[in-house]
């Protein structure tokens, strides 16, 4: 029976030996193991979403300080959809995402 330096216990069977050699191999300078991958379950991130609609023939289309007051409160502008007119444009809708607050996380 073999005795290793890196498993000096005499007690393990050649089977078992043999299974751990590949640690053994390891141990050397230069040699790496491949990292594991760990699979997580999560929850999956639940979204809310905000449409902003203006008419530009009544009001003004979104300026950038309102813009960035939306950004504080954590939305996302994910699309401007122009609808158009007989005259131009009809409408301006602003789609808006964030991640939805959960409920029972808060205290």
């Amino acid at each position: 029976m073999r005795h290793s330096a890196a498993y000096p216990m005499t007690y393990l069977p050649d089977h078992a030996r043999r299974a751990l050699a590949h640690l053994e191999e390891a141990a050397k300078p230069g040699v790496t193991l491949p990292l594991p991958i760990v699979y997580e379950r999560i929850a999956p991130t639940r979204w809310e979403y905000k449409v902003v609609t203006r008419d530009p023939r009544e009001e003004a289309p979104l300026d950038e300080e309102q813009l960035q007051a939306l950004g504080a409160e954590g939305w996302l502008l994910a699309s401007i959809l122009e609808e158009p007119g007989p005259q131009g444009v009809r409408r301006i809708h602003y789609y808006f995402v964030r991640a939805a607050e959960d409920e029972g996380s808060q205290p």
